[in-house]
């Protein structure tokens, strides 16, 4: 048997996009409403609230990371105050005669822009070391760009 053939109709292939718009819309909508329930933990830290800048005004040792030759390993200058320290046992020394001057001693650790932050991190370790618990790192405000 021969079906005829019907040459004026053509079969069009269509995609219903209503099915994958409301999955898609339903993923959004999920999405939101479990992002808002995510919990953020931090670390918490104690601040002092009102004698911040002044308790830094009070420095009792103040010690200079520069870049270049010279100094410990031969890594940048170290300075406490305007000596140049020749190695870190003397800046151990100095530390350790500081805390026993003053247990409750400040130091302020200032550290060149481009100082590693390897060797910032042995100083506060020799620091700590020594005993010196109230210590903290001399920054610059950053500067805010043009335009807001």
């Amino acid at each position: 048997m021969r079906f005829p053939r019907n040459s004026g109709l053509r079969v069009r292939a269509a995609l219903d996009m209503t099915s994958m718009v409301n999955v898609v819309l339903l993923l959004l909508l999920f999405f939101m409403l479990t992002s808002s329930f995510v919990v953020q933990s931090s670390v918490p830290i104690d601040l002092i609230q009102s004698e911040g800048a002044s308790q830094m005004e009070r420095k009792d040792m103040t010690i200079t990371l520069a870049v270049g030759d010279g100094g410990p390993e031969n890594g940048g200058g170290v300075y406490v105050g305007e000596t140049l320290v020749a190695n870190w046992a003397d800046l151990r020394t100095a530390l350790m005669d500081l805390k026993g001057r003053n247990p409750e001693a400040l130091v302020m650790v200032r550290p060149d822009r481009n100082v590693p932050t390897e060797r910032l991190m042995r100083v506060l370790g020799i620091a700590n070391g020594a005993g010196i618990t109230h210590y903290g790192i001399a920054a610059q405000q950053p500067v805010a760009p043009r335009g807001e």
